[in-house]
């Protein structure tokens, strides 16, 4: 990774996390950073999960048509398991080898 995309990936990284402690409801569930091919950043924190915790993962696709709202839908990608509780916050998940995951997708309890 080059210098330069590794800080442009550090400032959404920090930018995202900002967000989710700062309005933790519309940011809940959200992937804040990718760590590895398997591992992230959710913003999901104690009181929300546990370590051991089975997540569902999802892609959420929206397409909007015309001059009308987005329709989104949610495809599941993966089931992960939260690994450890970071705070309040934010957890780690991880997920199986090969799952295509991103920051923002969306991950919930299962």
């Amino acid at each position: 990774m080059t210098l330069r995309r590794y800080a442009m990936s550090l400032m959404l990284a920090m930018t995202s996390v900002t967000g989710c402690a700062g309005s933790h409801a519309t940011m809940r569930g959200s992937v804040v950073m990718k760590i590895d091919q398997t591992k992230a950043h959710v913003c999901l924190g104690r009181g929300e999960v546990a370590v051991n915790d089975r997540v569902r993962l999802y892609k959420n696709e929206c397409v909007q048509r015309d001059r009308r709202p987005s329709q989104c839908t949610k495809t599941p990608l993966a089931e992960g398991t939260v690994t450890e509780l970071l705070d309040d916050h934010y957890s780690i998940v991880t997920f199986p080898a090969g799952t295509a995951f991103e920051e923002g997708s969306t991950v919930e309890k299962l």
